[in-house]
């Protein structure tokens, strides 16, 4: 069996949505909102999604097509759809040690995807008819986090997550 340190160095390579939040912003972001507490970043993790970029063709009432765009990331570990503004995916290597594993498969995040973006939108574009899809573009994706923990004077601690691509965070 290899030793802890011979599993926590082995990488992959794997498209990455890149962030611009490194390890002593992600810090500083935590820091201001945490006066009371110790701050340490304890490691960068890769989250695992599914990006579709999908093209909509809905008839209107009035027999004339509509057509647009729209990119959505599915969350691999919850199965939890989004849209997104278009962003750039980088292939980079990276320890796997820090990927965290996927509990839903490819079809599983199309589908998913596919019911979140058709009632979506039936409701932005207002109309009553299901939208015809095609699905223009497809990757496995991840984005990075930064795991932050806080500390106390009485040793109290609690983490936090920080998303390496907008520095937004919140409590785990």
């Amino acid at each position: 069996m290899p030793d802890n340190k011979e599993t926590t160095s082995v990488k992959t390579k794997i498209n990455l949505i890149p962030g611009t939040i490194n390890e002593n912003d992600a810090k500083n972001i935590v820091s201001k909102y945490s006066e009371h507490h110790s701050v340490q970043v304890q490691k960068l993790i890769y989250y695992p999604y599914y990006w579709f970029l999908f093209s909509f063709t809905v008839k209107t009432l009035f027999g004339k097509s509509r057509s647009t765009k729209a990119s959505c990331l599915v969350d691999l570990i919850n199965n939890h759809a989004a849209t997104t503004d278009s962003f750039d995916i980088a292939e980079k290597e990276v320890l796997t040690a820090g990927i965290l594993e996927q509990d839903y498969t490819q079809e599983q995040a199309l589908k998913t995807a596919k019911t979140y973006l058709m009632h979506s939108s039936i409701h932005n574009m207002k109309v009553l008819f299901a939208p015809d899809s095609e699905i223009l573009k497809q990757s496995l994706v991840h984005k990075p986090f930064w795991i932050v923990k806080c500390t106390n004077r009485d040793r109290h601690s609690f983490k936090v997550i920080v998303d390496a691509v907008t520095g937004k965070f919140q409590v785990l």
